[in-house]
């Protein structure tokens, strides 16, 4: 049994973060906003987040789970800053995948911005991981994951990863602030099976699935 913190489907997990995708490019296999909406289910252990395209940052969300994608979207952190206001959910997503236009301090920004609200901060930056794993560490209301980066980046481990990519999972993982990262895929980009078993090697999965159960409770 595993919790995924980063599905944009419904695979082999048994509960997770269920993200809309929209706009462009558009990938197979990948939900819509209303799709995932209708596999919003608290109580079953998956949330949906609605994403937030770039003609809805000044609109009104109904939902209280949101994600944004500022690399997609072009929106500004000061336009997220404004929608986050406007929209008072429960829990935020924000991608960190934005090179070269976000700074990692534009995260950080926007989450001393809002310091009772969790905030996600997926893939922990890729290549930045380094300043994300900072954030996380001083930002008591951010929790990452390290989907696509532990993947693409660190070889999940293997010789032909990054090495400082690697490093800074392993030291995340035993830092004070370890109780703030979850386990996440990317399905259907990457396979659960791989992640999992990346995260058993380490004894980490029973750990990251708590994580994961913690968080869920609190935004509820």
């Amino acid at each position: 049994m595993f919790f995924d913190a980063h599905i944009h489907h419904k695979a082999k997990e048994s509960g997770g973060f269920i993200i809309g995708l929209e706009g462009k490019p558009y990938f197979e296999e990948t939900l819509s906003n209303k799709e995932i909406l209708t596999a919003h289910n608290p109580k079953n252990n998956y949330i949906a987040f609605y994403y937030v395209a770039s003609t809805e940052i000044g609109v009104a969300i109904s939902h209280k789970y949101v994600k944004y994608h500022p690399r997609r979207e072009q929106y500004t952190p000061d336009e997220v800053i404004k929608s986050i206001r406007l929209n008072q959910p429960k829990c935020v997503m924000i991608d960190t995948l934005n090179e070269p236009y976000w700074t990692p301090y534009d995260y950080w920004k926007i989450a001393r911005e809002f310091p009772d609200l969790p905030f996600i901060f997926p893939h922990s930056g890729g290549y930045l991981i380094n300043d994300f794993i900072k954030i996380c560490h001083f930002q008591k209301n951010v929790w990452i994951d390290f989907a696509l980066t532990h993947t693409t980046l660190g070889h999940l481990g293997n010789k032909k990863g990054l090495p400082y990519i690697n490093q800074a999972i392993q030291y995340a993982l035993e830092s004070p602030f370890a109780n703030r990262v979850l386990m996440s895929s990317d399905y259907p980009f990457f396979s659960q099976d791989d992640v999992v078993a990346y995260y058993e090697r380490m004894d980490k999965k029973e750990f990251l699935n708590q994580n994961f159960i913690t968080l869920l409770e609190k935004i509820k």
